[in-house]
């Protein structure tokens, strides 16, 4: 049960969430702690079990953690071990349930990881209260897909929530409404578009038709998960909770390395606090800097999969940040109107690019696909193809992909989100019912980010 589907709109947005609201504060926190539960057992009951172990482990090491401050190795021991044996224990789980798709395990994951690193390097104290500390894991809007919190940025809220006014609902509801209409509205329907092209085969695609599948797809992913982002940012205001934004329109930006300062940002900021700075960052020379920077992209691919496809596209989206920084860094430092015009081209060009070698898990079929492409028929030999394809996808998307095109900008959250007159609202209210409508006649995909 996720954001998009209908049992989750009746039970946790029409009935858990306005019992939460009016509920004293002293129960809200077992309140919420029994929410989340529920909501990830429901989601995935294989794994919830192994969740509960690791935040109790967490939770008993980083009390050990402070009991033994003034003994530096025994910390020290303490803390690898902790992240040793919840490394291991994810393993453990991955291989005894082969055939079982873990969800949201990236995410917890790396969240108790940073939780260790912080205690240990005494930027935060220990949680002491199990149900605070459970509640900062499993809180229900960010357990599945983020956004990544750490626990110093979300503690006070997690000690004494916001009191929920009517205006901080609406605003929540608001943002709800604007994640689910991209995921919906946008991200489900370009499913369809991909879904199909896949289905034909990449050797019968057309050249035109495989350029439009991948911009789709590369819209399709953002609105699916900048739309998961909003909701889970959504309802945790509705609770009277702050998470970070994730999404900052990365599609208009003028380097590889700006995109992924406005993609995934949580995830980005939680590789630079716990991995690049430690190591160096960009201080101590441009080896040190080259070095960070590699460490980082290999985690990365490592992190969203161990096939061969993810670590291609981290390795590559790294041999292009390495570019700007070195070679091509005078280019990337000039604002001269033609170059950032130059920039954001090649931005529109690599990123999509690499997405397709995100989507693709197999090797060969990942070739197919760069063949068509580039329409190189003496590499691939295409199969029945129609070079009409394309017209037909765009006759049954073009509406789809016009309005990605307008949602890539911030205009719709400025408007929806921030504008607060009786338009905006009438037309918030009536996204909301087209969503509805919607899950009800076609049903609803799963996140594309939910398995990491």
């Amino acid at each position: 049960m996720t954001f998009s589907d209908i049992n989750f709109l009746l039970i946790f947005i029409l009935i858990y969430v306005p019992i939460y609201v009016l509920l004293p504060m002293k129960i809200k926190p077992y309140f919420l702690l029994a929410g989340s539960m529920a909501f990830y057992a429901l989601n995935d009951i294989w794994l919830f079990p192994v969740l509960l172990i690791n935040i109790l482990i967490v939770f008993i090491s980083g009390i050990l953690e402070d009991r033994f401050f003034d003994k530096v190795n025994l910390r020290k021991f303490i803390t690898r071990f902790g992240i040793a044996l919840q490394i291991v224990l994810m393993v453990i789980s991955i291989l005894f349930f082969k055939n079982h798709t873990f969800i949201g395990v990236g995410f917890f994951t790396i969240q108790l990881i940073g939780y260790y690193l912080d205690v240990y390097r005494n930027n935060i104290a220990p949680c002491k209260n199990i149900v605070t500390f459970s509640n900062y894991v499993m809180f229900f809007p960010k357990v599945l897909q983020g956004p990544i919190v750490s626990f110093k940025d979300i503690e006070s809220d997690l000690k004494m929530p916001d009191r929920v006014s009517l205006s901080k609902l609406e605003k929540g509801m608001r943002t709800f409404i604007l994640g689910m209409s991209f995921k919906i509205i946008i991200a489900d329907r370009l499913y369809y578009l991909w879904n199909g092209v896949q289905t034909v085969g990449f050797q019968s695609i057309s050249t035109p038709l495989a350029w439009l599948s991948m911009y789709s797809y590369s819209m399709q992913l953002y609105f699916d998960f900048q739309g998961y982002s909003l909701m889970a940012i959504g309802v945790a205001q509705m609770l009277g909770y702050t998470l970070p934004i994730n999404f900052r329109s990365p599609y208009l930006s003028k380097s590889i390395s700006e995109f992924y300062r406005r993609w995934h940002m949580t995830l980005g900021e939680w590789f630079k606090n716990y991995v690049y700075i430690p190591m160096g960052g960009s201080k101590n020379g441009l080896k040190k800097t080259l070095l960070s920077l590699s460490v980082v992209w290999v985690l990365t691919g490592l992190w969203h999969g161990l096939t061969l496809n993810f670590m291609f596209w981290a390795l590559t989206l790294l041999f292009f940040i390495i570019l700007e920084k070195t070679l091509l860094k005078k280019v990337f430092k000039s604002e001269k109107p033609i170059v950032s015009f130059i920039r954001h081209v090649y931005v529109l060009i690599i990123i999509p690019f690499t997405w397709m070698m995100f989507a693709i898990g197999n090797i060969e079929q990942m070739g197919i696909f760069f063949t068509r492409l580039f329409n190189l028929t003496q590499v691939c030999v295409p199969l029945n193809v129609n070079e009409n394809d394309y017209l037909n996808y765009l006759s049954d998307y073009w509406p789809y992909l016009t309005g990605g095109v307008i949602c890539c900008f911030p205009l719709m959250e400025e408007v929806l989100v921030k504008t607060r007159i009786y338009m905006t609202r009438f037309i918030s209210f009536a996204l909301f019912w087209v969503c509805v409508y919607l899950i009800m006649k076609n049903g609803n995909n799963p996140f594309m980010y939910i398995n990491f």
